[in-house]
């Protein structure tokens, strides 16, 4: 028979090495994130490709990135519909509006994994480059 001291010792023990093992599965897991690169390219005039690195995490699931872009008082937005694989993917988003010449920007972007709103930038600095010749 265990005595009283005994069980109060086994079950913390239980008890701490289940939650050790959970704190461990959930270090194992990849956040979600976001990150809009500083680089976007000038497609028309009323069009620019924002190009954004997104992880889900979590293996797949279906996600959204949208992102808006402000060059001075000019103002377009965007979304893509894309699968998430469980790893980081490099999206181009298509904003429309402007009109958008080259040169400085700001742009902010929102990923929603599955029905979540997971990650969210704003007001990033991009330079909106002509695109190139060849």
């Amino acid at each position: 028979m265990l005595r009283n001291g005994s069980r109060r010792t086994s079950l913390s023990l239980l008890a701490a090495l289940m939650l050790g093992t959970w704190s461990v599965a959930l270090a194992d897991d990849d956040p979600p994130t976001i990150s809009i690169r500083q680089r976007a390219t000038l497609v028309s005039p009323v069009e620019i490709a924002v190009v954004v690195e997104v992880n889900c995490g979590d293996g797949p699931s279906t996600a959204e990135v949208t992102v808006a872009a402000r060059q001075g008082e000019l103002t377009g937005d965007g979304m893509m519909a894309f699968n998430s694989n469980g790893t980081k993917q490099v999206i181009s988003v298509s904003v429309v509006g402007g009109p958008f010449v080259p040169g400085r920007a700001v742009a902010s972007a929102q990923l929603g994994c599955s029905t979540l709103l997971e990650g969210l930038i704003l007001g990033a600095p991009i330079k909106i480059i002509a695109p190139s010749p060849w």
